[in-house]
């Protein structure tokens, strides 16, 4: 890793290190990192987002501004906690040598840490994976589809002067709907000396690192019990259907071989409607903002229970404060945070709260408004019921929502309820607070609060999923206290609920599996867009074809005519359509291109092999456009 690199990485950490003794909450020195390390990184993405803004594009010298100013913010916390500091390290090291039966010994931690590490490492390693002769493959689906319209979102930062942020996907759009900050912060690494795929997965892979230690040590902290902390993120981590039973099927057909080269996906089987994904699989790893939203969302928690507890008013108001950022990092964690602190504002009725909503309202009402999808609207209806996604033999009368719900959770809302009814199993201050998650468990049942695809609505139920498995993660604890038969029911409730979601996590760590790796791109489609970036004023249009893994939006960050269609119709934009035809009928150099081209002010086309499955017409672009750039496959024409 390049130093630049890791001083800005390191830097995250001191800064919010220091961020944490503002608080004035005795957390230990693990707490401290942890929470720290996602703290410091909100904060230089919002200092590099306001600066790069100011400046009017993100460079070097923005960079270091910002990481000395970030760190000169945090030097009143140190100063609070730099003779604290040394003591509380010392601590964990005696902690550490104690029993390990002994609540105080850390070594769960270092459990859970070391394999979570150990995974996101190795998926991270594999996510872009070099050719041999320039190019690049996909090494699992996240990268292959997600990660690139985050690769676009970031190049757009770093190298298209991207200020303020508006859609690079689609011409005209004069505002970014979607949470940027983690993309953000993945052009800071590019800029700091990374490419802009490195930038994707070590800013990926920084949050992964921090979001075990968070969750753990945020249950810990509100249940008073390492059992739960750790129960907890194996629940959430491993969660899945009871989709583990079709491996049997899978056996006896195939025999015991699949196991070492798995057909299918356990938490996501469409045949038979199995289609919440794990979280790892299907949320930390491709949907890059909940990395950052999940453990914003449980520091929150974790300051407001604090504040709860003492009466602090400096702990609502940081709590507030935390809460009106989250928009930028990840909406879907902010709308959870926000109403659950209302919600709880108006249980316990006392002013202080007001010193939580206010800020919380204040601060993110802007980045909310900006980032809002433009198709808001709201539909009533049976969520279960949406035709999307099934099998094409699939119907959907062979759904009820409770069969639905017990093939994709299992036992997971069952002992939910468990918890909050079974006396003594919950604090009564969790108890009281956890009752209001289940809204986001009901209402998206319901109602489609989502633009575009019914299956967004996933997206609401999976931060309830993941406090939720704080709930979960009690009962099987208080269960294996009862005895023997305790012990093997808890065992037995926990594979039912993690077998599927651990099949799917073997599977995206095995090397040799399905398709991947998968090429992305070629040599001659690396070389066209780096050439784009380096060669092209940084607000040129280009018309390009509509697939995901378009190489030149993806290393150039340029505005393009129209993308793919799955990530703009995605954000409300309804009109995409008539977009792509209209990007087809220039492609195609079909008549009234020459207009077609000035209104939309097109700078360059791209003939490749994308646009020739989209029957591309290179005679009429070799005779009407200039060749500025040609490698292989590709030509680049720049039109008059």
């Amino acid at each position: 890793m390049k130093l630049w690199v890791a001083l800005l990485l390191a830097d995250c950490v001191f800064v919010g290190i220091g961020l944490t003794y503002l608080t004035g909450i005795k957390f230990r020195v693990e707490e401290r990192f942890a929470y720290g390390a996602v703290l410091g990184f909100a904060a230089l993405t919002l200092l590099g987002y306001t600066s790069a803004w100011a400046v009017g594009n993100l460079n070097g010298q923005v960079i270091l501004g910002v990481a000395v100013s970030a760190t000169a913010l945090s030097i009143a916390g140190w100063r609070v906690g730099a003779s604290r500091f040394i003591a509380e390290c010392c601590d964990f090291s005696h902690r550490l040598r104690l029993p390990i039966s002994q609540p105080e010994n850390p070594v769960p931690l270092l459990v859970l840490t070391t394999p979570s590490w150990a995974i996101a490492t190795w998926i991270l390693h594999r996510a872009y994976l070099p050719d041999g002769t320039g190019g690049v493959l996909a090494g699992h689906l996240s990268s292959w589809t997600d990660w690139q319209v985050h690769l676009t979102y970031a190049s757009s930062f770093a190298h298209a002067e991207n200020f303020p942020p508006t859609l690079p996907t689609a011409i005209g759009i004069e505002r970014l709907p979607y949470h940027f900050g983690i993309d953000f912060f993945a052009a800071m690494l590019d800029q700091a000396g990374l490419s802009a795929f490195g930038g994707i997965e070590v800013s990926s892979g920084y949050l992964a690192f921090a979001f075990v230690p968070v969750m753990y040590l945020a249950g810990t902290r509100l249940f008073d019990s390492r059992a739960v902390g750790a129960m907890g993120v194996l629940v959430f981590g491993l969660l899945g259907g009871l989709g583990w039973t079709n491996l049997f099927s899978d056996i006896a057909d195939r025999g015991w071989s699949v196991i070492w080269n798995l057909p299918t996906d356990y938490t996501r089987h469409h045949t038979v409607n199995i289609l919440l994904e794990n979280a790892v699989t299907g949320n930390l790893f491709p949907q890059r903002p909940t990395l950052a939203g999940f453990s914003l969302l449980l520091i929150v928690i974790v300051l407001l229970h604090e504040a709860h507890l003492s009466g602090s008013r400096h702990l609502f108001a940081i709590a507030g404060f935390v809460v009106g950022l989250m928009p930028v990092f990840h909406v879907y964690s902010f709308g959870v945070a926000l109403g659950l602190g209302l919600i709880w504002a108006l249980l316990d009725r006392r002013w202080q709260w007001l010193l939580f909503g206010l800020p919380a309202v204040v601060f993110s009402l802007p980045a909310a408004l900006w980032i809002r999808p433009f198709n808001t609207e709201i539909v009533f209806e049976q969520w279960v019921n949406g035709p999307w996604m099934q099998a094409p033999t699939y119907s959907m009368d062979q759904d009820t929502l409770f069969s639905f719900w017990w093939r994709n959770a299992g036992v997971f809302l069952g002992l939910m309820l468990v918890a909050q009814f079974w006396r003594d199993t919950l604090p009564r201050i969790v108890l009281w607070g956890s009752v209001p998650l289940w809204l986001w468990f009901v209402v998206p049942n319901f109602v489609r609060v989502a633009p575009s695809h019914p299956w967004n609505n996933t997206h609401w139920f999976v931060p309830m999923l993941l406090l939720g498995a704080f709930l979960v993660a009690s009962v099987l604890v208080r269960l294996a206290a009862v005895g023997l038969w305790g012990k093997v029911g808890s065992i037995t409730l926990l594979l039912t609920l993690t077998l599927a979601g651990a099949l799917d996590i073997y599977k995206a760590v095995d090397p040799e599996v399905d398709v991947w790796p998968h090429p992305i791109a070629s040599a001659d489609g690396v070389a066209a867009g780096l050439w784009a970036r380096d060669n092209t004023p940084v607000d040129s249009v280009f018309l390009v074809g509509f697939e995901h893994t378009h190489p030149v939006p993806a290393l150039s960050g340029r505005q393009i005519v129209v993308g793919f269609a799955g990530w703009i119709n995605d954000l409300g934009v309804i009109d995409w359509h008539q977009r792509q035809q209209q990007a087809l009928m220039m492609l195609r150099g079909s008549a009234g291109t020459p207009k077609l081209l000035d209104a939309l002010g097109v700078n360059y086309v791209v003939v490749g092999p994308i646009e020739q499955r989209a029957l591309v017409n290179r005679q009429y672009w070799a005779e009407r456009g200039t060749l500025v750039f040609k490698q292989g496959e590709y030509s680049i024409y720049e039109v008059a």
